[in-house]
């Protein structure tokens, strides 16, 4: 599952705003390197968010890019037992990891990202696409 993107997008616990232990392994052992987007839609799945990609929508999910490059196989195992994703789990796992387009420094680049693999039926929708201002309104 390990291919030849270096870079990971995150929009929800694993962004650097937030603090639990899969957030700090990441930023020991990646390089932040600054915000970006793709299209689609955000939904609150109760403690922590999912996203979908919709090439066409109007709305964009907001995120933390990540440079994996130097640890890219222990980066993406790790996250991987963290997401559920993996032959590990049995399937249908409620995330999958697929390298998306992300719109960071005005340029379309290829990041790995975990997005939502269930139904969004019923789910509330986070207008804004950004789960870090969505967190902090609600506090």
């Amino acid at each position: 599952m390990i291919d030849t993107c270096d870079f990971l997008f995150v929009y929800g616990t694993l962004r650097p705003n937030f603090d639990n232990a899969f957030a700090q392994y990441l930023r020991q052992r990646a390089q932040y390197v600054g915000e970006g987007s793709f299209p689609g839609r955000l939904f609150d799945l109760g403690s922590y968010p999912g996203a979908v990609l919709q090439h066409n929508a109007s709305a964009e999910v907001l995120g933390s890019v990540f440079d994996i490059q130097k640890n890219k196989e222990t980066i993406l195992t790790y996250l991987d037992y963290y997401e559920g994703v993996g032959p590990a789990f049995e399937p249908p796992t409620e995330y999958l990891r697929v390298i998306v387009p992300v719109l960071f420094n005005g340029k379309s680049i290829d990041c790995w990202a975990y997005l939502y693999n269930h139904a969004f039926d019923g789910k509330l929708l986070i207008e804004s696409g950004d789960y870090c201002l969505y967190v902090d309104q609600a506090k």
